[in-house]
């Protein structure tokens, strides 16, 4: 893969992204997800994601007639998922054939995406709009959910990524590596490949400012946020009259009407969203999924029939195994019953690592910009590009293309000053505040490095909506268990990877506490874990005030 981008990344980038107004395959274009258990055992040489978890799983007898790696392809909406692959028709069989021929029901181990993935396919399996299994198919077929690192809230990198096609990664590079990489593959090609993968959009912030927060305070606000709270997700440095906590002068827009610059928390970022993208990605987002919330058992009920509600868990129950039954022998519906499902629910993920939460976001200035001389030997390129913490008077430096950069630029057939216009709203690289937890224009609270733990928490902590709230959102009183890994650093340097007491998001994988207890879990052992909350994740619970309507 990394070959064909620094070869052709015309070529591959036109291979990859899907059609802008349906999610599909593009005209004449087809990539397939690979198939079997080595389809994610290696993302490349040495790199290791379920590989470690596949080798215990054997260890204990597990083999390919008892275990199935069910890869997907990420880039897709899940509706398209079936619509384009029959992914869940064919994941459905596979779960029935297992429980015909080993007679036994399924354990589901997800991790991340796939975390948000599992609800929706429950729902489709059991939904008549789906594939028709009735209510009692859960019930039936599956034994326990086992959710490693799921963001069942969303993220808050999703809206950088798709706004202006950035993220921590990007912004953090340094001078010269983020110019080449702007160079190579700018932000605004980013944006436009990341906005036709509606698969990631899934992971979009769901629950609006009741879970993330108003603009004045947020449950996960700590004493340092106090005067600039998480439920800010993205704050403009530099907004017109001062507004900001930040500002610190004045600036005109550059074709962005100035009622966008202001403060955004999760239900007006959504507007950002809409006003910064094309029509056609807005317009295919609504259509797959809602990033609402619903606090009452009619609308709940309402939407099981609704595939766009099925990803997000506070828009969607959890199957509730309610059924008719026959009264003696008469072929009349008697009376309406709730069974409690068995499906066990483990929610296992890391804490204790640095995550994105919010970001600070600046506009380009008028007649600001970036160039190139004819040769493109010489490019004028603004600090705030780079990253810079310091500004020259007329805010440009020189940036001199060694040979490194020229080999970049060959590698592309695009020259080099089309890719030179970036989104015109970016991250502030330059603005840092250790203090308040902010560095290169990210602000951070706990997490696993990905995400959030508000997200990956809220639904499983005892306070949270499949517990308390088990009403709404888990009628058949599923037993969910949360464990939480708390994240340590290896004692060698060499070990790049974290050692087996990472928890942060890939390297939970290989966590050996988490890999024992996921092995007890498939042996029908699952009592011996045993819930451990290390994080505040109940406290931030217990300041969210979700109000259930009749």
């Amino acid at each position: 893969m990394f070959r064909a981008v620094l070869l052709d990344k015309e070529s591959w980038t036109q291979h990859v992204k899907l059609d802008p107004f349906t999610g599909l395959d593009p005209p004449g274009m087809k990539v397939r997800a690979a198939q079997g258990l080595d389809a994610a055992d290696y993302f490349i040489t040495g790199y290791w994601v379920w590989a470690k978890i596949i080798e215990n799983l054997a260890a204990i007898g597990y083999d390919n007639n008892n275990m199935h790696l069910a890869s997907y392809d990420w880039r897709l909406s899940f509706h398209n998922l079936e619509v384009r692959d029959k992914y869940f028709t064919k994941l459905k069989g596979l779960i029935e054939t297992s429980k015909h021929s080993e007679g036994r029901k399924s354990v589901i181990v997800a991790h991340s995406m796939g975390s948000v993935l599992l609800p929706y396919f429950l729902k489709w399996a059991e939904s008549p709009i789906g594939g028709n299994g009735g209510p009692s198919w859960t019930e039936d077929h599956i034994e326990t959910f086992v959710n490693i690192g799921g963001p069942m809230l969303g993220v808050a990198k999703a809206f950088p990524s798709l706004i202006s096609g950035e993220a921590r990664d990007t912004v953090s590079l340094g001078s010269f590596a983020g110019y080449l990489l702007e160079k190579f593959f700018s932000r605004r090609e980013r944006a436009g490949l990341m906005r036709t993968w509606l698969g990631g959009s899934s992971m979009l912030p769901k629950g609006g400012n009741l879970i993330w927060g108003t603009e004045d305070r947020a449950a996960d606000d700590e004493k340092y946020t106090k005067d600039h709270s998480h439920g800010n997700i993205i704050t403009f440095v530099n907004q017109p009259m001062s507004t900001s906590p930040y500002s610190s002068f004045p600036s005109s827009s550059n074709g962005i009407a100035e009622d966008l610059i202001r403060n955004y928390t999760v239900d007006s970022a959504y507007d950002l969203l809409q006003r910064s993208t094309p029509k056609e990605f807005i317009s295919l987002l609504y259509r797959s999924y809602s990033f609402g919330i619903s606090v009452s058992e009619k609308e709940l009920k309402k939407n099981d029939g609704d595939h766009t509600k099925w990803s997000n868990p506070l828009e969607s129950r959890l199957p509730n195994g309610e059924y008719f039954f026959l009264r003696h022998a008469q072929l009349t519906l008697s009376k309406f019953l709730y069974a409690a499902p068995n499906m066990k629910i483990y929610c296992m993920y890391g804490v204790g690592v640095n995550t994105e939460r919010s970001y600070f976001y600046d506009k380009a200035a008028n007649g600001a910009g970036d160039y190139c001389n004819s040769d493109e030997t010489r490019c004028r390129v603004s600090k705030e590009r780079f990253n810079a913490t310091d500004k020259e008077s007329d805010g440009f430096i020189e940036v001199v293309v060694d040979k490194a950069a020229e080999m970049v630029r060959n590698a592309s057939s695009k020259p080099l000053s089309d890719k030179m216009n970036p989104p015109t709203l970016y991250i502030d690289g330059s603005f840092h505040d250790p203090i308040r937890g902010v560095e290169t224009g990210v602000r951070f609270s706990d997490g696993d490095g990905t995400v959030p733990l508000i997200s990956a928490g809220f639904m499983c902590t005892p306070s949270g909506g499949w517990t308390k709230h088990w009403k709404l959102y888990n009628p058949g009183k599923s037993p969910v268990v949360l464990k939480e890994y708390r994240h340590e650093q290896p004692e060698s340097k060499l070990n790049v990877r974290g050692g087996n007491k990472a928890s942060d998001h890939i390297d939970i994988l290989g966590n050996w506490e988490m890999t024992m207890d996921l092995l007890q879990i498939v042996s029908n052992r699952g009592y011996n874990v045993k819930q451990r909350i290390l994080s505040n994740i109940e406290e931030y619970t217990k300041k969210i005030d979700l109000r259930h309507e009749k």
